[in-house]
């Protein structure tokens, strides 16, 4: 006679049922974690194209509309020369300028309000077949306009960078915008600046972005000196 409680295990047949079964429902959490992991990333990246776009555009136009001319230099020895150079160099353009963009971020520092800044294309220093466009700011106005400050990436991988000048006693939009060619009273702003920026998306398209902006202060600033003696002018 025998007694106890007969125990039944698991058979080879079942393991292999059980361990396919859970084989196949983690691949499938597998694929749908890494198909969210993938879209996720494809819309950071999105956004940060985007972001960049936005934030260039932003300060394109901040610094355009406060963009100036001005006549007042040091007779003997001038230490600046307000200018506007828009350069046509095809699908690279080039832009400098003096404006009243700066903004101070250090107490006591010496500076102002006014700064040079240039935007154009530059090759990116880490692969030489990738255009950048570049923002460029001296805070510290000087005979140079063209050179000096600090540059920063505003936005990579670019297509083309093209700005256009609105002549209006003309009445045509200009390719180019010299303010040196002009002296005294002959320089002017244009009056209105349009630019259009192409960039490549994630897919390598290519994709057209534009605005269009006017310049408030055309004419150079400009007050008549103080001459001890002599009466101010008073117009009625």
């Amino acid at each position: 006679m025998t007694s106890g409680t007969q125990q039944r295990g698991f058979t080879l047949i079942e393991v292999l049922v059980a361990v396919a079964v859970l084989a196949m429902v983690s691949l499938s959490i597998w694929t749908a974690t890494s198909q969210t992991s993938r879209t996720a990333q494809i819309v950071d990246a999105s956004h940060e194209r985007l972001h960049q776009v936005r934030l260039a555009f932003d300060m394109i136009s901040r610094d355009l509309s406060s963009s100036y001319l001005s006549m007042h230099r040091g007779q003997v020895d001038p230490s600046h020369n307000a200018v506007f150079i828009g350069q046509n160099q095809g699908d690279e353009d080039r832009v400098d300028f003096y404006s009243f963009s700066h903004q101070r971020r250090y107490l006591d520092v010496n500076e102002s309000d006014q700064c040079e800044v240039g935007y154009f294309i530059d090759v990116d220093q880490e692969d030489s077949e990738i255009r950048n466009l570049i923002r460029r700011e001296d805070p510290s106005p000087d005979l140079e306009p063209l050179e000096g400050g600090q540059y920063l990436v505003l936005v990579e991988d670019v297509v083309s960078f093209d700005m256009e000048y609105f002549d209006l006693p003309m009445d045509e939009w200009q390719e180019d915008w010299d303010t040196t060619e002009a002296t005294g009273e002959g320089a002017f702003l244009p009056h209105q600046v349009r630019v259009r920026l192409v960039v490549h998306d994630r897919r390598g398209n290519e994709v057209v972005y534009g605005t269009q902006l006017a310049v408030p202060m055309r004419t150079p600033i400009w007050r008549k000196p103080f001459i001890p003696g002599m009466a101010p002018v008073v117009n009625k």
